[in-house]
């Protein structure tokens, strides 16, 4: 059976989620993945008063920035499932993780031997993303986007987890647990409702793996 057809038309993305099309409503293709996306702008909204409030650099309100065009992006893409939409999901997702990278490996680019290190860096991170971007917006590779941004994340990661081992404030640490498990659930139901879509469908209700995964990371 074909996936119903509601205001935008048939799904040109290269996914469509577990979530049944315009079941809910005749303009969003995906309600409960869409409305999810209202923690990240609201979220990223609040992040960067506060960045902005408490004097932190201009790197901070940058990824705050990034966190909110990364939910009205996929809020566009889920909402439409266009793929011209999808990019504005997945490019911003690059680039807001190409910032994360240069906060917090900060200290290791200061004291890099090499005068304006920090602007040599950021040249290479925004040329990577330039060239992403241009790439992306030409060819579908969603598994190599897929994988190009676990790595991103990887890499990231591996620093927090230095971090973490750095930081004796048992608030701080508790705050980075909590932040890690509920990244770790989100990550599962993401799993689930792209590989076991179809036993998902079969429950009584569907889980919303997707929309719960954009709660929780």
């Amino acid at each position: 059976m074909s996936a119903p057809v509601g205001f935008w038309g048939p799904t040109t993305s290269t996914i469509d989620w577990c979530e049944l099309n315009y079941e809910h409503n005749f303009y969003i293709a995906e309600f409960w993945n869409t409305i999810s996306n209202s923690l990240f702008v609201l979220l990223g909204l609040y992040g960067l008063y506060r960045s902005i409030k408490l004097g932190f650099e201009p790197r901070f309100h940058l990824q705050f920035i990034g966190v909110m065009v990364t939910g009205f992006g996929s809020a566009m893409f889920h909402g439409t499932l266009q793929y011209m939409y999808q990019q504005c999901d997945e490019t911003p997702m690059v680039w807001a993780m190409l910032v994360w990278i240069y906060i917090v490996y900060n200290n290791e680019i200061e004291q890099l031997p090499i005068k304006n290190a920090g602007n040599y860096v950021i040249a290479f991170l925004t040329t990577i993303g330039v060239v992403f971007t241009a790439i992306h917006a030409i060819y579908r590779f969603t598994t190599v986007f897929q994988v190009f941004f676990g790595l991103l994340a990887v890499f990231t990661c591996a620093r927090m987890c230095m971090h973490y081992t750095e930081v004796t404030d048992p608030r701080a640490r508790a705050v980075a647990r909590s932040y890690v498990t509920s990244a770790l659930i989100g990550f599962g139901f993401w799993l689930l409702d792209y590989h076991y879509c179809h036993t998902l469908r079969g429950l009584p209700v569907n889980p919303q793996g997707h929309a719960w995964y954009g709660c929780c990371c």
